[in-house]
């Protein structure tokens, strides 16, 4: 990857860059899986419309790639955080 940082102070900018894009991407998730709790209410009450089905099929998917996506950037979390560690025992110094 050509565009690692190096230094810590960079490292650790982009970890807290990325401790934001997790954040709101939890909180999409959650919102997301409201919803999903919402049209269930609605198909245990026998209240569910097409309209209704057509939006959990919807909200189903987007969930499943906001997983995707806080896999992806917990994923490049665990790699700065390895980084930092190499930094803070000595190593590229």
């Amino acid at each position: 990857m050509t565009d690692r940082p190096s230094g810590m102070q960079e490292i650790l900018a982009a970890r807290l860059e990325i401790t934001q894009e997790i954040s709101a991407a939890t909180a999409e998730h959650l919102r997301l899986t409201q919803r999903l709790s919402g049209f269930e209410v609605l198909r245990m009450g026998g209240e569910e419309t097409r309209d209704d089905t057509e939006g959990m099929a919807r909200d189903t998917a987007a969930l499943r790639r906001c997983e995707d996506e806080i896999a992806q950037l917990e994923a490049r979390m665990a790699g700065l955080d390895a980084e930092l560690e190499r930094k803070a025992g000595g190593e590229g110094q």
